[in-house]
């Protein structure tokens, strides 16, 4: 039955996604950017995965090699959905290589697994990067960017 309800969704997913091409103007943080189509900015937050915020310890690092990744380039959205604050919540490929993964590789950033449970390779690719203490897994104890939110969270 879970094999099935993970097929419809997938086929669903599938069926409202849609792809753009666009030019990457700033990036924000590990895991956001602005970036202009057709003329319009529109902002982007990357599927999956969850950066350092920027005031958090590695949050100016994860930002970095998302920089040195797409910042000035062209790159493919795979659009999956639109959030609550106008983001396209997207899958960003560059030259045919899947950013998001990218990101999960190097260790600069988590997985969001609350939104991406069914993506076997993420999990996989974060994983691998914690056990091999890459970017944000050298620290011992390096604080989820999810606590981080909620501990500074303007009262």
């Amino acid at each position: 039955m879970k094999k099935i309800f993970t097929i419809i969704l997938s086929l669903i997913l599938s069926i409202f996604s849609y792809a753009l091409d666009v030019y990457v103007e700033k990036v924000s943080d590990g895991d956001s950017f602005v970036a202009k189509y057709n003329g319009k900015k529109i902002r982007v937050r990357m599927y999956g995965v969850d950066a350092p915020e920027l005031k958090q310890k590695h949050g100016k690092e994860s930002k970095e090699y998302l920089e040195n990744l797409i910042l000035g380039k062209k790159v493919e959205l795979k659009v999956l959905y639109e959030d609550k604050y106008k983001r396209k919540i997207a899958r960003v490929y560059y030259k045919n290589k899947e950013i998001n993964l990218e990101m999960l590789r190097s260790g600069n950033v988590w997985f969001y697994e609350y939104h991406a449970k069914k993506e076997k390779e993420y999990r996989r690719a974060y994983e691998e990067a914690r056990k091999e203490k890459k970017g944000i897994w050298k620290d011992i104890n390096p604080e989820n960017p999810r606590d981080f939110r909620l501990r500074n969270k303007r009262r």
